[in-house]
């Protein structure tokens, strides 16, 4: 069987990417397709309209579609069980469903209280003509593709946020590997690397059964405790010629080829690329770090997707997607907090709510922020743009001579004496 994902021209802001290049979890959001479909036993093939595709049986999708391993696999599951005729993709109303939803261009069934279920431009075609434009697919195949529910587990843990909105202040975190999200938007990116934990670590068990069950019954074995936090500790992929200091502490987490890690740095529940450098005491929490990336010392990175060859160095940074070789000051700040109401973004040319109060920004490739610069959450830092202070905030000139044991005070890029400045404001 063919799978064929048909182009939709998605163009991911701010960077200017094609959708297909959009970073999810460790690989382009194509390379992701690729592998699902492989694991699947089934042939991908990209196509420009949906009419090129030929084969029947097939299975048809947007190029601006992710679906994990685990969804395309249950869904073709449910389509063979049914034993005749097409089918469309859809997953019961759930915390993961729920998570990556704002924003998305997707159909909700009986979508009131806690129930109902999302449908998401996945078709299993079994005969018939397609059209040539994507946007009449939904009524060409509403007869033909009844919706199917995908079956599906996940794990939900509460987590307390940093924010004053009653009813954010607990996010309900999901852990699960069954995941579908039409990619339309950079939000869409972060909330899924919020989700890269639960879905890398099942695709790499389902990949490596008989290595998991080993090493947890050796875990477990040699700690002579079922505590959580032994076993997880130990329950981590190490890839090969890493340099991980001894007092480094890793905790269920997946780390690439060459990585280097720091005296004291923390890794929990994060996904680290190739060749990555963490300093002394830099920490990722629950993040994705893509390849050759610097995570400078104390730095502290939390619910973040990390674009490659980034240079990070500022003192904290949460809920945040951060571009290609991009450059973050150690005095800069990206807020990811608002008192009250949700966090706005642009989307296609307006703004739209998120339904978040608990989220930062989005910084464009090659980006450069300098020391000072803070930005408001939910903005879009365009590429290449290099932020500096304002001159009147930097030392640049000193005074020819300097009184000495005088107090002196930064004034307009320069030094000049504190009673020279409390008179001329009257003080």
């Amino acid at each position: 069987m063919k799978a064929y994902i048909y182009r939709t021209g998605t163009v991911i802001s701010p960077f200017g990417d094609d959708v297909s290049e959009s970073q999810v979890m460790l690989e382009s959001l194509a390379e992701t397709q690729l592998r699902a479909c492989r694991r699947a036993g089934v042939e991908l093939v990209r196509i420009d309209s949906p009419d090129e595709a030929v084969e029947r049986p097939c299975l048809l999708a947007p190029d601006c579609l992710y679906f994990s391993e685990k969804a395309l696999a249950d869904f073709l599951a449910v389509c063979r069980k049914r034993g005749q005729g097409g089918g469309r993709l859809a997953l019961e109303r759930c915390a993961s469903v729920e998570h990556t939803l704002p924003l998305q261009d997707v159909e909700l069934e009986d979508w009131r209280g806690d129930a109902g279920r999302a449908v998401y431009d996945m078709w299993f075609v079994a005969d018939g003509p397609l059209p040539r434009e994507g946007a009449e697919l939904r009524a060409a195949l509403a007869d033909r593709c009844p919706v199917l529910t995908v079956p599906m587990r996940e794990i939900v843990i509460p987590v307390r946020l940093p924010v004053l909105d009653e009813k954010q202040r607990i996010f309900r975190f999901p852990i699960t590997s069954t995941v579908c999200c039409q990619i339309g938007h950079w939000t869409h990116l972060l909330w899924l690397s919020n989700l890269a934990f639960g879905t890398g670590w099942m695709e790499y068990v389902r990949k490596h059964s008989v290595w998991t069950a080993l090493k947890l019954l050796g875990t477990v074995t040699r700690t002579r405790s079922i505590n959580k936090w032994k076993v997880l500790s130990r329950m981590n992929v190490v890839g090969k010629d890493c340099d991980i200091h001894p007092t480094a502490y890793l905790e269920a987490s997946i780390i690439g080829d060459g990585v280097k890690i720091g005296a004291g740095a923390c890794v929990r529940n994060s996904l680290i690329g190739d060749s990555v450098v963490m300093a002394d005491h830099a920490v990722a929490l629950n993040s994705v770090v893509a390849r050759e990336c610097f995570l400078a010392e104390n730095f502290f990175l939390v619910s973040s997707l990390c674009y490659p060859g980034s240079t990070l160095g500022n003192v904290k940074t949460q809920m945040a997607v951060i571009g290609r070789e991009v450059y973050l000051h150690g005095w800069c700040s990206l807020l990811d907090a608002k008192f009250a109401g949700d966090i706005k973004v642009v989307h296609h040319g307006k703004p739209a709510g998120t339904g978040r109060s608990f989220m930062a920004a989005c910084i464009g490739h090659r980006a450069v922020l300098g020391a000072k610069v803070l930005v408001h959450p939910g903005r879009e830092i365009p590429n290449d743009l290099l932020l500096v202070s304002r001159p009147e905030d930097v030392i640049a000139e000193l005074p020819a001579e300097i009184p000495p044991r005088t107090p002196m005070v930064r004034d307009s890029g320069t030094l000049i004496p504190l009673a020279a400045l409390r008179k001329r404001e009257g003080g």
